[in-house]
């Protein structure tokens, strides 16, 4: 395992476990202390919020208010279901794992691109939904802003095509703000929640985010769920 790989296996159990020590991850990942505090110490350097707690019971914990303030206020109710064969048409972004937070910078620029050529796409299954193609458990980070459509034919310069076999996902309706930060809040803790109920997301296959309305405002996402 290269050490991009170890990175973003580690920040996905940081955000599945939440709380952990720093012997806890080294024991885990069979690595030194050393070089598990060196790790979060990178992590934190890239933008992923981690909180030290200093004393002899501390350790690490993640900030993540958006998403405790969604526990407090919302029943967290899930459904699944399996969705049939999905052809999107949209940009595409790509980063190293290592600059996936650069996905927040650089996301609203994708969108605006897709609304801008929105119309040079045929086929289009729904005009006022748009979705959101996340592939984040491999080196790259790969996101695709895009539409459905019922045929992935003459697909306009610039942009891709990306064909998502049927499977099963858990669906979640997202509450508030739709920035990068917010909606990876609600993807930790939809995990979380799946774990607890024994459940397994499969993060080798792409994670749905399924806008309704043009402005982007309204959110439901689709976790992809092992077989």
């Amino acid at each position: 395992m290269t050490k991009t790989q170890r990175l973003h296996e580690l920040i996905a159990r940081i955000y599945e476990r939440q709380q952990f020590t720093v012997d806890e991850l080294a024991e885990e990942f069979h690595v030194s202390y050393r070089t598990m505090l060196r790790y979060l110490q990178e992590l934190s350097g890239m933008g992923v919020p981690l909180y030290a707690e200093p004393g002899r019971g501390g350790g690490y914990s993640l900030l993540n208010q958006a998403a405790s303030r969604r526990v407090q206020q919302q029943p967290g109710l899930f459904s699944r279901c399996i969705k049939p064969m999905t052809h999107i048409v949209g940009v595409e972004f790509k980063a190293p794992f290592t600059a996936v937070y650069m996905a927040r910078v650089h996301m609203p620029a994708v969108w605006e691109t897709l609304m801008k050529r929105e119309h040079e796409i045929i086929n289009v299954v729904d005009r006022t939904s748009y979705v959101g193609v996340a592939l984040s458990r491999s080196h790259i980070y790969h996101y695709v802003a895009g539409i459905e459509v019922t045929h992935p034919r003459a697909v306009p310069e610039g942009m891709i095509s990306i064909t998502l076999p049927p499977r099963e996902y858990a669906v979640y309706n997202h509450a508030g703000a739709v920035g990068r930060s917010e909606v990876d809040d609600t993807y930790f803790y939809l995990l979380d929640k799946l774990r607890k109920q024994g459940l397994d997301h499969d993060p080798n296959a792409y994670t749905l985010e399924v806008f309704d309305g043009a402005k982007l405002k309204e959110l439901t996402v689709y976790i992809p769920l092992k077989s």
